[in-house]
């Protein structure tokens, strides 16, 4: 009888053990080559691209970005954005008031700016009009997904998804009554962005980018005639940039081996 009942065991044990290398769901561990490792490189990047969903202004900003890649998700990032020809403002009509729409040629009013403007009840403030200039700022940058794709089941990319956020300093300027662009002082600016890294090379990438910057502007208008005082008008600002980039990846690491449960 022991003999009959251990032998019903040991068939149950062979059959679950079958059972269990057959599944389905049985993981496998693998190790897979990253063929496009980031980590301890230096990136400079050049773009441009416009400001989006602004009623009243319309900008297009250039410039340069250099970031460094501690590892595969982390960097710090030093940029510069223009929307004019740096440090150079045009000739002066009076103190602070400049002219020359040439020199920017990534700020304008849009139509809708235009179309209200005579109307005292919907006529935007100064504020709403202040405009960054130049930029310079920090941002920490997290990539935390990396993949591959295909297209058309022809070639394969990699990529890499990112968000960015910091801050720095930037000018601003609005045009005024008298046509004429006027100097609004330099504000800290905050800044957050999401952002798609595109290989095509090991040392080539193109980045397509979507970032938010922000500011309380505080505009005061000179004064029409002597002894009046000009109107003053403060808002936050956020302008929202839509810029393509094209990188060049410096130094670095050989292609790295991450572990996958799959």
């Amino acid at each position: 009888m022991k003999t009959k009942a251990l032998s019903v065991i040991v068939a149950v044990l062979l059959l679950a053990s079958v059972a269990s290398a057959q599944s389905p769901n049985e993981r496998i561990h693998a190790i897979q080559k990253r063929d496009y490792s980031i980590k301890n490189k230096l990136e400079l990047s050049i773009f441009a691209g416009p400001s989006v969903g602004d009623v009243f202004t319309q900008q297009i900003g250039a410039g340069l970005a250099v970031d460094y890649h501690f590892d595969e998700a982390f960097a710090l990032e030093l940029s510069w954005l223009t929307c004019k020809a740096p440090f150079y403002n045009g000739s002066e009509q009076t103190t602070g008031q400049f002219e020359g729409d040439g020199i920017r040629w990534g700020a304008m009013y849009t139509d809708a700016y235009d179309e209200v403007k005579n109307d005292a009840q919907l006529s935007p403030s100064n504020a709403d009009l202040a405009m960054i200039t130049n930029y310079v700022g920090m941002n920490v940058q997290f990539s935390p997904l990396y993949g591959k794709w295909a297209l058309f089941n022809s070639s394969l990319g990699h990529a890499d998804f990112y968000v960015t956020a910091g801050g720095g300093v930037a000018g601003t300027e609005f045009r005024n009554s008298r046509k004429l662009w006027q100097d609004t002082g330099t504000y800290f600016v905050g800044n957050f962005g999401l952002g798609f890294r595109i290989f095509m090379a090991r040392w080539f990438a193109v980045r397509l980018e979507v970032r938010d910057y922000a500011f309380a502007a505080k505009v005061e208008e000179a004064a029409e005639a002597a002894g009046s005082t000009g109107a003053v008008s403060t808002k936050i600002r956020n302008t929202l940039f839509v810029t393509l980039g094209l990188s060049f990846l410096f130094l670095g690491e050989e292609p790295v081996q991450i572990w996958s449960p799959y």
